[in-house]
């Protein structure tokens, strides 16, 4: 597991997000960067994409005339609470801590959202991208994997296709109305895309969308 050095000074969200449909069928284990150990696909039903009005292709339940979002809560990814982190204890995880409690509501009702946060660099000299996993579904969800593709609309991009599996062994169980960071690993040409990505030229898409649901 990656040891963090540097502290974020600011976590710079560009207010996207992305969803797709689900469900809950067994299939094998994949390696990714992003987790280590394989998570349990299932088969695709649909796929969601956003632009940068935050629009996408899914549509779940509204919210009732007078209804609230609640609160975001963020988690500690699984890995790192065994390494003893906590949000008290690690500064990373209070600048996100932050964040939300700046805006608490962050992340469309009844759908999965995605937010890039910034970059972050390790103790052994490489970089990542930090994301922000948001749950607005009726439920905990585990064993989430989709394929990014994120960069600019000019078709500059950090990832094509990207497999993102973040399975339960890395960020345990996200809560209904939780919110999780997880980083992907990117080299010096991708930071430059991303320093130049803005809310009017950004493009992000998650395809083949997978999820188990948590009764």
């Amino acid at each position: 597991m990656k040891k963090l050095i540097l502290i974020l000074s600011f976590v710079l969200v560009l207010g996207l997000a992305a969803c797709g449909n689900k469900t809950s069928n067994d299939t094998s284990d994949k390696e990714n960067e992003t987790a280590e150990e394989g998570v349990e696909e299932t088969e695709n039903n649909n796929s969601g994409e956003t632009n940068t009005e935050g629009k996408n292709q899914y549509e779940g339940e509204e919210l009732a005339e007078g209804e609230e979002k609640e609160d975001l809560t963020l988690q500690v990814l699984k890995v790192d609470e065994e390494d003893g982190i906590t949000v008290e204890n690690n500064e990373i995880y209070q600048a996100i801590q932050a964040e939300i409690e700046n805006d608490p509501k962050m992340g469309d009702h009844d759908d999965f959202s995605l937010l890039p946060l910034d970059v972050v660099y390790f103790e052994d000299d490489s970089i990542s991208l930090m994301f922000l996993a948001i749950n607005r579904l009726k439920d905990p969800i585990k064993n989430i994997a989709f394929d990014l593709t994120f960069g600019n609309q000019d078709g500059e991009y950090i990832f094509e296709n990207y497999e993102i599996d973040l399975t339960e062994d890395y960020i345990g169980v996200l809560e209904k109305n939780g919110a999780i960071p997880f980083f992907v690993d990117i080299t010096e040409e991708d930071e430059e895309v991303f320093d130049t990505l803005s809310d009017e030229n950004v493009h992000m898409e998650m395809d083949n969308f997978r999820i188990d649901f948590v009764e």
